[in-house]
């Protein structure tokens, strides 16, 4: 179901990816402030958006593209010698 929910191209399945991407948008804008208003100490609001967006941001990347792993930097290729 996930598989057909990602790579469908029927308009009721990219009708759904688009609203779950918009849902996906708000709450990524919506988590610092609402850490901010949460959490006293700026420095723990900071940690504990950090660790959400490490959920919500390849959430947005497997919704764009179908892979999570979408956008990582690979730390094992490059031109460094």
């Amino acid at each position: 179901m996930l598989d057909d929910f990602l790579t469908s191209e029927r308009t009721e399945m990219r009708l759904a990816r688009s609203v779950v991407q918009g849902l996906l948008s708000v709450a990524i804008v919506a988590v610092p402030l609402a850490m901010g208003g949460v959490v006293e100490d700026p420095t723990t609001a900071s940690l504990a958006t950090a660790a959400i967006m490490c959920v919500l941001s390849p959430l947005m990347a497997m919704m764009r593209t179908g892979d999570p792993e979408d956008g990582t930097v690979d730390a094992t290729g490059g031109d460094a010698e």
